[in-house]
């Protein structure tokens, strides 16, 4: 069984409205896995939607820290019958969240820059944005393009 990003953002925030009917639901589905019943698999889209969603303050006026968020899914895959499915990504785009503090928006790049890193390959692009999260050797950006994160130049 794998959770939605929905299901893991309610089970995290006790605030949100639907909190016990997620929290319900995956403390029975670990509770499964640990008996060796089923398996709790995390997509990496779905862990990577959750870290920025949660993070963000246009989505909660009161976000979560990128450390407090990561440890979440750090306990969930600590759990006996969860798996990641993801290859080495995880390690590495959890690294990249922490050091950086990737909030919000900036989770999206972190995962494509982590999965590029897990992968060998080398990222090509127009973000700027990049630039902090792969080395030179594994990035290149194209003319022409911009920051995101900063306002634009008028």
């Amino acid at each position: 069984m794998t959770p939605d990003v929905n299901v893991l953002i309610a089970a995290f925030r006790p605030g949100h409205p639907h909190h016990g009917a997620a929290r319900h639901w995956l403390d029975a589905a670990r509770r499964d896995c640990a008996a060796g019943r089923a398996t709790l698999v995390l997509l990496p889209m779905v862990v990577a939607a959750f870290l920025r969603l949660v993070t963000s303050s246009r989505v909660f006026s009161d976000p979560d820290a990128p450390a407090a968020a990561v440890a979440f899914v750090d306990a969930l895959l600590a759990s006996a019958g969860t798996e990641y499915r993801g290859g080495e990504t995880w390690p590495i785009f959890r690294d990249k969240v922490l050091a950086r503090g990737l909030r919000g928006n900036q989770v999206a790049d972190g995962w494509i820059a982590s999965a590029a890193e897990a992968m060998g390959e080398h990222l090509v692009t127009f973000d700027r944005d990049f630039l902090g999260l792969l080395p030179a050797s594994r990035l290149t950006v194209l003319p022409g393009g911009e920051r995101r994160s900063s306002p634009p130049r008028g």
